[in-house]
């Protein structure tokens, strides 16, 4: 069975023989007696790597089916602080979850302990990688940065593994440490991201603490770690931060922390020393590292939209031959006439916002931008498509493109947008501005779905002005009329918190939970307080 063994290794971290070899015929360590067999199957034939928290060692397998199968990881935590032993459990129990090529798979986790020891050490046997994390792959290939193609190549694929971590539709993940030292490449190519020892599940509870400011365990990369994980408060939009910090690192071989920051926008200056990058290949990365998680893609799908425009832009020809059928499209209805004309362009202008309409609930954002705005190009009226731009500027968290396209909307007299663009007040905390355009709209007779938003902001202003009386009276005038939506409970629940009815309130977040849309970027938050202000307390039937 260790024919092919030299030397096998003491995993004891007390033993004065750990680092050295022994013969692989020992049974016991001759230093510490610990036995030399762990778990009853496997042996450890080489020491991969340590730091303060444990070692990874190459262990041999005897019950592999191949001679590849036979080589496996050992990571072991020498660190018994109650804090680092959940984190290592931690990762252990994702990686069982999670299947991917890009993640490495994990065959058992067991305690082992040595001999004369209280304290066990916490082993993980893992998938070996065969290959090289990209810190040392860019430290020994020579002098040159990667290609801008091979960074859209990793991106996919790392954008990829991400979305197995974050869109998980057991339990969501984000990894908390993604840098180029925690990211293999295979021989054929393949990335594989490790060391998951910092991964956090997200929760409705975890993102109610977050939004209060509670701070998470703080496990930072300085220079891949964005300013909110750097406060203990990270979030999904985290781990692109680091992503983006990643590939500036590989497309200028400089680390982060070497490069300015402008201190006006807190941007990093790179894209100097990375002279052969596209502008939109570039822009793609300051979107992964804006210095705010709002500003960044808020899902993987959104940063592989980004990739298909880049890759679309790169085909010219797909470009030109899309181009000469418009132009066809158009020469068409201009020998229609001038009536012909109108009714083409009203046609074409109303497809292209059905289209951003169908991208946009399919939550592929850019691709509805798009649309909407070459909807625009033949109809720069078109009051309904610049509400639905709105919205979708909204949902990219671009305010400042929401407001101008709200406005623009509203110009149509469109109640809806009415009551988007007095929310994006609220939320700036400008509460008279936002009731005077609730009044607006409300005095246009809008249907009552849409009556409902407006009179839900209203409430909701009137609570930013502790103005509780009136609030709750708009709130509950909204639940009289849609009362299976959520948002008008969550915001009459801390109302009356406020003003002290705690029981009453009580009632109303568990309508609140019930309710709660968590595609609503309102109603998600709202629904974290609501599941956090139930939890271990007596529930009243509503």
């Amino acid at each position: 069975m260790l024919a092919n063994l030299l030397n096998i290794y003491c995993i004891n971290p007390n033993c004065c023989q750990g680092d050295m070899p022994l013969e692989a015929s020992a049974s016991f360590c001759p230093q510490c007696e610990s036995p030399l067999l762990l778990k009853n199957r496997y042996f450890v034939t080489r020491i991969l790597g340590k730091g303060g928290f444990g070692k990874t060692y190459e262990l041999y397998d005897p019950q592999g089916k191949s001679n590849a199968d036979s080589r496996k990881v050992l990571k072991v935590s020498i660190n018994n602080h109650p804090d680092a032993i959940r984190l290592f459990q931690r990762e252990a129990t994702v990686l069982q979850k999670l299947q991917h090529p890009g993640i490495p798979k994990v065959a058992e986790y067991f305690k082992f302990w040595p001999e004369d020891s209280i304290d066990p050490l916490h082993c993980i046997v893992m998938e070996y990688i065969d290959g090289r994390d990209l810190q040392s792959w860019l430290a020994t290939k020579g002098p040159r940065p990667i290609t801008p193609e091979r960074a859209i190549a990793w991106l996919k694929q790392l954008v990829e593994i991400l979305s197995v971590l974050h869109q998980n539709p057991q339990e969501q993940y984000f990894h908390r440490d993604i840098k180029p030292a925690n990211i293999m490449i295979r021989p054929n190519g393949k990335l594989v991201l490790i060391d998951f020892g910092a991964v956090r599940e997200v929760t409705n509870t975890l993102l109610y603490k977050v939004g209060k400011g509670r701070s998470l365990t703080g496990i930072n990369s300085p220079g891949y770690a964005p300013p909110e994980q750097m406060n203990c408060k990270p979030l999904l939009q985290s781990d692109f931060f680091a992503l983006g910090r990643t590939m500036v690192h590989l497309l200028t071989e400089k680390h982060p922390l070497d490069l300015e920051v402008d201190p006006q926008t807190g941007k990093l200056i790179w894209r100097q020393h990375a002279p052969t990058v596209t502008k939109p290949l570039a822009d793609l990365i300051d979107y992964l590292m804006a210095p705010f998680p709002g500003q960044r893609p808020q899902n993987t799908d959104i940063i592989e939209q980004c990739l298909e425009a880049i890759d679309r832009g790169k085909n010219w020809q797909e470009s030109k031959h899309k181009y000469l059928v418009l132009s066809m499209s158009i020469v068409a209805i201009l020998s229609l006439g001038f009536g012909g004309w109108r009714w083409g362009v009203d046609r074409m202008a109303a497809d292209l916002n059905r289209r951003g309409v169908t991208h946009h609930l399919a939550g592929k954002l850019y691709l509805a931008q798009a649309e909407f705005k070459r909807s625009l190009l033949l109809q720069p009226d078109r009051h309904q498509t610049w509400y639905h731009l709105g919205r979708n500027y909204d949902a990219l968290g671009d305010i400042k493109q929401a407001r101008h396209a709200y406005n623009r909307a509203i110009e149509g007299k469109l109640p809806a947008a009415y009551s988007n663009l007095a929310r994006l007040d609220i939320l700036e905390g400008q509460y008279p501005k936002a009731i005077a355009i609730i009044t607006a709209g409300l005095k246009l007779d809008p249907k009552d779905s849409v009556k409902y938003g407006l009179i839900k902001n209203l409430g909701w202003a009137y609570k930013g002005q502790n103005r509780y009386s009136e609030a709750k009276k708009y709130l509950q005038a909204a639940i009289n009329l849609d009362g299976e939506r959520a948002s008008a409970y969550c915001l009459l629940a801390q109302v009356l918190e406020a003003s002290g009815s705690a029981t009453n309130a009580t009632i109303q977040w568990q309508y609140c939970r019930r309710y709660a849309d968590i595609t609503h970027i309102d109603e998600q938050h709202w629904g974290a307080i609501a599941e956090e202000r139930l939890t271990n307390m007596p529930l009243t039937p509503p």
